[in-house]
């Protein structure tokens, strides 16, 4: 099957970059200060589905990492914590392995796994253009020093992968039938054609970041984001379900015990009802995309 067009895929994309950095904000300071595993588990799959939305069936092999790291962080926990009072075996001559700490490596993982599928979901939503766009008034330095190290990994790795295919075209590259002196000699060969690339990229940049006038006071920016009314109306409607779902959840989100054993406060309904809130307002990017994709192949039915 012919995969979709970006512009079909992902309707964050269309949002403004201001709006775009809030909810991701959002939703990561939720990760962190959210203790009780039903939030986290919210949180969680709300990521997926955000990634999943954006990435296609590709995302399931992260998503299913992910689970793998949740399952190690809680299994390693308990042999570090030994707080809790449900001890399950012990181990090392008696070192106690409790209920109350797998449960908090569970918890601490399920944090980490979702915070992780945001973050994942922010660089593919988040571009530089955006990022640059959005802070290069504010910290034009910091946003250019930000732009050029996420991108330096990406690109030298094109650029060592074009190298090392040309080196072996010309049948000076790395056999497996070399010995380790010659695939050393090899190696550090591309890797001192890359510094002197680098190096020179340097200098190419900073002679146009100084004939553009980076730098220069009273300069002009430019962007192609404009804020319009729909950001607007969008960012009303998830501040008002944001604000809801904590002015209901209260202290049943916040308020976990792990030791000296599991303390889990009972749900009421206006527990519920904030859950469902905050529910609605971290699965909203990935409903907007699921509407896209439904009305671009909608349009395409109706050719």
């Amino acid at each position: 099957m012919t995969p979709l067009p970006q512009a079909a895929r992902s309707a964050v994309d269309g949002w403004h970059p201001a709006l775009v950095f809030l909810f991701f904000a959002a939703a990561l300071l939720g990760c962190m200060v959210l203790a009780n595993p039903v939030c986290l588990m919210v949180s969680f799959s709300a990521a997926g589905l955000l990634y999943g939305s954006l990435r296609g069936r590709g995302a399931w092999r992260f998503i299913v990492g992910l689970v793998a790291v949740v399952a190690v962080v809680a299994c390693a926990t308990p042999l570090f914590t030994t707080d809790g009072a449900t001890v399950l075996f012990r181990w090392l001559g008696g070192r106690p392995y409790t209920a109350e700490a797998l449960a908090l490596g569970a918890s601490t993982g399920l944090a980490l796994a979702a915070m992780m599928l945001w973050f994942a979901s922010y660089h593919l939503v988040m571009t530089s253009e955006k990022f640059t766009f959005l802070f290069g008034r504010v910290a034009p330095a910091l946003s250019l020093l930000l732009t050029m190290t996420l991108r330096l990994v990406p690109a030298y790795r094109r650029k060592a992968d074009a190298l090392l295919s040309a080196r072996a075209c010309i049948g000076k590259g790395a056999r497996e039938s070399d010995s380790l002196r010659e695939r050393v000699v090899a190696g550090a060969t591309v890797l001192g054609h890359l510094s002197a690339d680098a190096l020179e990229g340097a200098v190419i940049t900073a002679d146009s970041l100084r004939s553009r006038g980076f730098g220069l006071a009273g300069r002009t920016h430019f962007g192609i984001f404009r804020w319009t009314v729909r950001d607007a109306v969008i960012l009303g409607l998830l501040a008002a379900v944001a604000a809801v779902s904590v002015v209901l959840m209260g202290p049943w989100g916040f308020g976990l015990a792990y030791f000296p054993t599991v303390v889990f406060p009972a749900p009421g309904a206006s527990a519920v009802a904030g859950l469902v809130c905050y529910g609605l307002f971290l699965t909203a990017p990935a409903v907007a995309n699921g509407e896209r994709r439904l009305a671009w192949r909608w349009s395409l039915s109706r050719m």
